[in-house]
């Protein structure tokens, strides 16, 4: 209700502005007025709004709620295949990640090295890492797709691209009742 007051009291300072010469020196402090109570409303609105809730937990976790957790050895990463993308230093990640817990993945981070070796010599072009939002029901399958993001090479783009993979930071929950 204080945003419509101000709206309209806005309008009839404006409105006045425009029709009454005399009123036009009054005119912009009445609407720096109207914009400081304004601005000091939406702060007090947003301070107490943001105060008055308790923070809440992203997952609870209750006494009778068992932990779950899944080691890296039970998400498998099959047929990956790395796309050349643009800018020329991305690639497209595309494969399928498999659960092999018995509980529910929620998402892991994935990273990846890409190394250059012509001829049997490796060098190190970059390292890079995403955030796999998974959701996948323990047993179960789902495909994976994602972008990477390399150092663009002086020498130019890698001739004999090796990829090494990791699954870190893994999160689960329970799989249910």
């Amino acid at each position: 209700m204080l945003w419509i007051s101000l709206a309209i009291a806005s309008l009839v300072v404006v409105a006045l502005a425009v029709w009454d010469q005399r009123f036009r020196k009054m005119a912009e402090p009445a609407l720096s007025v109207l914009v400081a109570v304004g601005l000091i409303s939406a702060f007090v609105v947003w301070w107490t709004d943001d105060n008055a809730r308790p923070p809440e937990s992203l997952s609870p976790v209750t006494a009778d709620q068992p932990v779950a957790t899944i080691a890296e050895s039970q998400v498998r990463l099959e047929n990956l295949q790395f796309e050349k993308s643009t800018p020329a230093s991305s690639y497209v990640v595309t494969g399928t990640v498999h659960n092999d817990s018995t509980a529910f993945l929620d998402y892991f981070t994935l990273d990846v090295t890409l190394d250059d070796c012509p001829s049997g010599a490796c060098r190190t072009i970059g390292r890079d890492d995403a955030l796999i939002i998974a959701r996948i029901p323990p047993g179960h399958s789902a495909p994976l797709r994602t972008s990477l993001i390399f150092p663009a090479p002086r020498s130019g783009p890698p001739e004999a691209p090796q990829w090494t993979t990791a699954i870190v930071k893994i999160q689960s929950s329970p799989a249910g009742p």
